[in-house]
């Protein structure tokens, strides 16, 4: 159907909605209207015969699952956004092939399951996974598609879609395997040979779970209040599968790397293994800009390299071995960040203390905030660049106030006295970390004065050793093996963001003797006039990559580089 005749589809519930007094009285009318197009029914009694006409036409059944999406009020809120076709067929090509041919074995064992596989949808929606796996596994197996959904019009319709698929089931059969029921409590068919489809994103389980019982909620049972509500699907989809079964459900790209989600990838570690793998950099869900990435979870399988896919259509990408406890490396092919195996020897936590601070400190600040003046100067993240501090020299801004100058006013500061001992322990000599950029901006305080402005992380090495972290953080094998292993994290595709634990994580090189003469260079970086300073910094970047015995991430990390530093004409 046109645009046009789905903005009448539309219009017909609206106008149906006004005359009976409410949405679902509204969609009640038209699941009858469209079922009686189908010989299934009669029409709804007490409407104008023009009212429903646009629902008359057969053809309109197609549309229940768009004309649906496009009436929630709430889609942001409830997560709902429906999965694009190709993107089912991918999950589905994943999930039911092994499943038919797990079916398959148990059949020719005789074994009293048959030969069809149990699928779920455990967020089914409007049924595009249970229609697309019905025409997979044929109208007999009519009773082996089962779903779950929250919303009980977007259920009402996915069971009308399915019985006209297979317009002799009785409507009891579609009453027990596809049910108003929150996907992640109790599902009595368990288990299933494949759980698929595309959950809703809620960004956190608090949100999702305020105000109401811990009844229907085992599947988020001991993961924290901050984990995305399609990775608590992921984790109890775990527990639903047969031994060989197959999980694959659609989840933001964050799942990859966000310490929210550290339970639910070390939970597919314990059970099972990541069998494949598909994501995209741009969005592909209309109405969100979430990025989005679909890991198959196979269950009591071993782990091996991953098969890749990447965009909207699909395209085959490289195998990757996946790093122990990380999925980052997952999404690298398609962010273009070259593989590295940097030669390590300890961790940039091992040189001294790495630390971020918090709202008691960005807030304590404000009152003792001005532009210029005796005091401390204010370092913001945009104030970072690799090896320099633009403080000064460029605008920022702080508590939604611009500044040329930001300082801190440390005689009011240590007269108020909240915030003295704080201040006392950051007014040393260490490295500031911008916690997000293209490459990893870092910039040494050599004399201990700058004050760092959250979200500004402070790493407090050895006096002797400043130039040491520096030149670490500006190795391009560092740099790239950040951007894969904390791959969607940050708010652009292109970003490396960092927390404080990450910034101590990352490796130390093996060669010490390169690694000291990087630390020389990196110094001269920082002091270099700007019309040398993209030399002095792929100096350092070359010795690094010498320190680590790996050069795959150079010319990558200077294509990075290019617009933070800009080149001499």
């Amino acid at each position: 159907m046109t645009v046009s005749t789905v903005g009448g589809l539309c219009e017909a519930v609206l106008t149906v909605e006004a005359a009976l007094g409410s949405r679902t009285a509204a969609w009640d009318a038209v699941l009858a209207t469209v079922a009686a197009a189908h010989g299934l029914g009669g029409a709804p009694p007490g409407l104008a015969d023009d009212v429903l006409a646009p629902w008359r036409d057969p053809a309109a059944a197609e549309e229940l699952g768009v004309v649906h999406e496009a009436l929630l009020d709430d889609r942001g809120r409830s997560g709902s956004f429906y999965t694009p076709a190709p993107l089912v067929d991918w999950l589905l090509d994943r999930a039911l092939d092994r499943a038919l041919d797990r079916a398959l074995d148990r059949a020719l064992d005789r074994a009293p399951d048959g030969p069809a596989p149990r699928v779920l949808d455990p967020a089914c929606g409007t049924g595009n996974v249970l229609l697309a796996a019905l025409h997979r596994l044929g109208p007999g197996a009519i009773d082996r598609v089962h779903g779950t959904d929250l919303d009980p019009v977007a259920v009402a319709i996915a069971r009308l879609r399915l019985r006209l698929a297979v317009p002799d089931v009785e409507p009891a059969v579609l009453e027990r395997t596809v049910r108003v029921a929150d996907g992640l409590g109790e599902h009595p068919a368990a288990p299933y040979d494949a759980v698929v489809g595309n959950p809703p994103f809620l960004g956190q389980l608090r949100s999702r779970t305020a105000g109401r019982t811990s009844a229907g909620l085992s599947g988020a049972a001991g993961l924290g209040a901050y984990t995305d509500t399609s990775a608590a699907f992921l984790h109890h989809s775990l527990g639903l599968v047969r031994p060989g079964g197959v999980v694959a459900l659609v989840q933001p790209l964050s799942v990859l790397a966000a310490r929210d989600a550290g339970r639910v990838r070390a939970a597919v570690r314990e059970r099972g293994a990541v069998t494949a793998f598909w994501t995209s950099t741009t969005p592909v869900f209309a109405g969100t800009p979430v990025r989005t990435c679909a890991p198959v979870v196979t269950v009591a399988a071993q782990q091996g390299p991953v098969p890749t896919w990447t965009g909207p259509d699909a395209v085959p990408g490289p195998d990757v071995v996946l790093p122990e406890g990380e999925w980052g490396a997952l999404a690298a092919p398609a962010l273009g960040v070259p593989p590295v195996r940097p030669r390590s020897a300890g961790v940039l936590g091992d040189l001294g203390s790495c630390h971020g601070d918090f709202r008691d400190q960005y807030y304590g600040l404000v009152p003792f905030v001005r532009d210029g003046g005796a005091g401390s100067p204010l370092v913001t993240s945009g104030l970072i660049d690799p090896a320099r501090c633009r403080w000064g020299e460029a605008p920022t801004r702080f508590a939604k106030r611009s500044f040329g100058a930001p300082t801190v006013d440390l005689d009011a500061l240590h007269a108020d006295g909240t915030l003295s001992a704080w201040v006392a322990r950051r007014l040393v000599p260490k490295v500031l970390v911008a916690t997000q950029g293209r490459v990893i901006e870092a910039v040494v305080d050599r004399d201990g004065t700058w004050l760092p402005s959250v979200p500004v992380l402070s790493l407090s090495p050895p006096v002797d050793r400043l130039w040491h972290a520096l030149a670490v953080l500006l190795a391009p094998p560092v740099v790239a093996l950040a951007a894969a292993r904390y791959a969607g994290t940050a708010l652009s595709v292109t970003s490396i963001k960092l927390s404080a634990g990450q910034v101590a994580d990352l490796p130390l090189p093996a060669d010490t003797a390169a690694w000291d003469d990087a630390a020389r260079l990196a110094r001269l970086a920082q002091d270099a006039a700007d019309d040398v300073r993209h030399a002095a910094l792929l100096a350092v970047a070359e010795r690094m990559c010498e320190a680590y015995d790996d050069h795959r991430a150079l010319v990558w990390w200077t294509g990075r580089l290019e617009g933070r530093v800009r080149r001499p004409r």
